[in-house]
């Protein structure tokens, strides 16, 4: 423990490590992950289903934005260049996008409050969440 900081180098920032309930969901989790690779399949067909509803309504809107996806993770920037490293990222409409996470919020959709992390799409999410937060999208564009 000598290792982990505050006396050590290495920074231990996940607060729910170790607390038997985390470990055991975690772990549950990897359990039904392994015994259902569909899982995955489902996911990235979810994530696809999101993205083209969200790029139709982005591109209607005409204002540039960039929409990163890989499986499970999806992310909006609103910038006219690529979104591959944190300069990139940090060079895009971020105050656009802080709008647009208020404007969603009020619809009840709840995203990462930044635009630099990722959306992390899960199994229970269905088509009409899906739905719903590319209804969202599509109401919140005019409040940006």
């Amino acid at each position: 423990m000598s290792h982990i900081s505050p006396l050590g180098a290495v920074y231990q920032g996940g607060h729910p490590s170790g607390n038997p309930i985390a470990m055991i969901a975690g772990y549950t989790m990897l359990k039904e992950l392994k015994s259902n690779p569909a899982i995955y399949a489902g996911l990235e067909e979810k994530n696809a289903y999101l993205h083209e509803g969200l790029e139709k309504v982005l591109k209607a809107w005409g204002q540039p934005y960039v929409i990163n996806r890989f499986g499970s993770m999806i992310s909006i920037h609103f910038s006219d260049h690529p979104i591959t490293d944190f300069a990139s990222a940090s060079s895009a409409n971020n105050d656009r996008f802080k709008k647009y996470f208020h404007a969603m919020l009020k619809r009840g959709i709840y995203l990462p409050p930044s635009a630099y992390e990722s959306w992390f799409l899960n199994n229970a999410l269905t088509k009409e969440d899906l739905d719903a937060t590319i209804k969202a999208t599509a109401e919140s564009l005019s409040e940006l």
